[in-house]
């Protein structure tokens, strides 16, 4: 049998390699177009007495849209209130600044029972928009432990219990007890 050789000049070589780096840059732009990279953002400030389980990149959502991230979380200087022992960072978009107004205001919220925290922003529509690296107001929040949901189903028990013993005794008047069949 005869060997075939297939030849590929290294004009056509160098145009197929120029086409899919092309369409990978093409591909990888709008990847990160999509992700908001190249939108202009600014940046405000949040103090909270703890942060725990909220991480750099963590989502910043506007009544449940994602506007941006949280782009630093640092324990605060010069801090004397114990509710204000967290300084973090809220990189949003640009285009959402008129949305964010000076008494709207941020918790931390838990995303699920296992999951990370984020930053919910509670519009309000009065007063002027927030400027770029000043302060929301913060709402505080509690985390419920194990023990407080244990707390909580045991109170209810205990309050179904002490229902269900003072309805006992007490028939309504159109039901009447069988007589007794001896």
């Amino acid at each position: 049998m005869a060997e075939v050789t297939i030849r590929i000049s290294d004009k056509t070589l160098k145009v197929v390699t120029a086409f899919v780096a092309a369409i990978v840059l093409v591909l990888g732009f709008s990847y990160f177009w999509s992700t908001g990279l190249f939108r202009p953002k600014y940046e405000i400030l949040m103090f909270v007495p703890e942060a725990q389980g909220l991480y750099v990149g963590a989502s910043v959502r506007l009544d449940g849209m994602p506007i941006g991230t949280v782009s630093r979380v640092e324990l605060a200087r010069d801090s004397l209130s114990p509710n204000r022992r967290i300084e973090v960072d809220l990189r949003i978009e640009k285009r959402f600044q008129d949305l964010i107004r000076q008494d709207s205001k941020a918790s931390l919220v838990s995303e699920g029972l296992l999951g990370g925290r984020y930053v919910s922003i509670q519009r309000e529509f009065t007063g002027t928009p927030i400027s770029p690296g000043a302060e929301i107001g913060v709402i505080p929040t509690k985390e419920v432990s194990v023990s407080d949901f244990i707390d909580a189903i045991g109170k209810k028990a205990d309050c179904q219990n002490t229902e269900s013993k003072s309805s006992a005794g007490k028939l309504p008047s159109a039901v009447k007890k069988p007589a007794d069949s001896r």
